[in-house]
């Protein structure tokens, strides 16, 4: 059971097994969707895609994306790559959102969040601060091992369609 999805306006298109999550799927993929993510915490809306095909193959919104995204924005087809999920075979074509309409879609919360932090004893904004220093650096600490992961993962494919390749021209050159 596969999908093939494609990230425009970068043109990076290919196949993943049903089950997989976009962001995942846009790592795999080597598709710049989904940088700065909190890796599905809930913490942000920086990974909002509008999806132009195959919507029906999607998870249905959760309460995260119910949480970030107003009833318009889902009407629009618009989804946090973080939390929707490829459920169904077929094509899937999402298109990323410019950074502009990101911002719109967490100002509100960004105030609200402000106004919040302020009213807070001390005791509780030092909590809070230390919370998001070990958030920042969990991710600082998955950006860096990711890299090597996706240049890997990228060079065995290489390899292995040299390999075939070259099998193939073994098996042609027997006949």
């Amino acid at each position: 059971m596969s999908v093939t999805i494609t990230f425009e306006p970068f043109g990076v298109s290919g196949m993943v097994a049903t089950g997989t999550y976009l962001i995942d799927a846009a790592k795999r993929l080597g598709a710049p969707v989904g940088v700065g993510c909190m890796r599905g915490k809930g913490h942000c809306a920086t990974c909002v895609v509008k999806v132009t095909a195959g919507g029906d193959l999607l998870s249905p919104p959760g309460s995260i994306e119910l949480t970030f995204l107003s009833q318009e924005q889902l009407d629009q087809s618009l989804r946090l790559v973080c939390h929707a999920k490829l459920i169904g075979d077929g094509e899937v074509t999402l298109r990323a959102v410019r950074q502009e309409a990101r911002a719109n879609t967490a100002a509100g919360a960004d105030v609200d969040l402000k106004q919040q932090f302020g009213n807070l004893p001390l005791e509780k904004k030092i909590s809070t601060l230390l919370q998001l220093e070990a958030i920042t650096a969990s991710e600082a600490f998955n950006a860096a091992i990711d890299k090597p992961l996706a240049f890997g993962a990228k060079t065995f494919d290489r390899f292995t369609n040299r390999a075939k390749a070259s099998t193939s021209t073994k098996d042609s050159q027997k006949k």
